[in-house]
């Protein structure tokens, strides 16, 4: 456990209910004879990110002291402080921990930043803890290996595309291409998509000579510059469509094949579709027959080019083929 959250740990056990406020200096002594030898501004800072990351729970209040104005410190409510729920429940430890691995690329940037020092209160909690150590070590998550993994992307980047997405703002952007740069100015945010462990900004170019190039699908990665304006023009596209025409997307189909027992079985664990179903084909020995639906997209296309005749026969629809 790193010192600033052990400090962070005292300062909230610290902390007293509402009439009996504690200043800075008062904190600060108090973390001293407990063995905590840090300046009191670190203390400020410490409780700053408190009150930061638990405005519901911790309160400072700015009143006239003896040397001038001083800040008091207490808990409004313990309802809500998280690290209470960490240090008493093992399994909330537990739970958060394996969280955490799936929720870097689905959080606004600025929540997983006022989090970390919760995620690395749960993994210290957990650790000390025999049955989730043990539950741990019994279930491991492995990353499809198929699968990239998430590029860096830069945090105050995408703080600024987040919150024009919020606002309703536009973007003008810098993306780093194969030929260098390109500069796409005026762009209007739709949502962020997550596709294969990578994060896409899907936005509307108003200025884009011609219709395809009007929806852009651009890697949050590959960006390197962002800048928000204030915009009074509300994207004409509604993101549901766009998102299927960046996608390639087309209709939902019915997809028949015929498939050798070695894709079967990998079948069998992994459906590719909704509804799949899966049958052998006794007319055709060590052949099944999948049925599923599933969406018309270039992935799609791909997996089917790469298996026919080897793997894979195309019964229904023809054209697929």
């Amino acid at each position: 456990m790193s010192d600033q959250l052990r400090r962070q740990i005292e300062i909230l056990k610290l902390l007293p209910r509402p009439g009996l406020a504690k200043s800075t200096g008062d904190i600060h002594r108090e973390l001293k004879e407990r063995g905590h030898a840090s300046s009191k501004r670190t203390i400020e800072r410490d409780l700053e990110n408190l009150l930061e990351v638990f405005p519901m729970s911790v309160h400072k209040e700015r009143k006239q002291g003896a040397n001038g104005r001083t800040n008091y410190w207490h808990l409004t409510s313990l309802k809500g402080l998280l690290p209470e729920t960490l240090l008493n429940d093992n399994d909330a430890a537990l739970a958060l921990t394996m969280l955490k691995q799936q929720a870097y690329n689905r959080l606004p940037r600025s929540v997983v930043k006022r989090l970390d020092s919760l995620w690395q209160q749960a993994t210290t909690t957990a650790e000390t803890d025999k049955r989730a150590q043990q539950w741990m070590q019994l279930i491991q998550y492995l990353p499809d290996p198929m699968r990239p993994e998430s590029p860096p992307i830069d945090g105050d980047m995408q703080n600024t595309i987040e919150e024009a997405l919020a606002s309703s703002d536009a973007l003008d952007l810098t993306i780093a291409t194969l030929d260098g740069e390109t500069r796409l100015e005026g762009l209007l945010p739709l949502r962020l998509l997550l596709q294969e462990e990578i994060l896409y900004l899907l936005a509307e170019y108003p200025s884009a000579p011609n219709m395809d190039e009007s929806i852009q699908l651009l890697p949050m990665h590959r960006i390197t510059m962002a800048e928000a304006r204030l915009s009074f023009e509300d994207s004409s596209l509604e993101p549901d469509l766009a998102q299927s025409f960046a996608l390639g997307m087309e209709d939902s189909l019915r997809l028949v094949i015929r498939v050798n027992r070695p894709l079967a079985e990998a079948l069998f664990n992994r459906p590719i579709g909704h509804d799949q179903r899966l049958e052998e084909d006794f007319a055709n020995p060590g052949q099944y027959t999948v049925t599923t639906f599933i969406e018309n997209s270039p992935q799609l296309r791909r997996w089917v080019a790469r298996r026919k005749g080897s793997e894979l026969e195309i019964i229904e629809p023809r054209e697929l083929g």
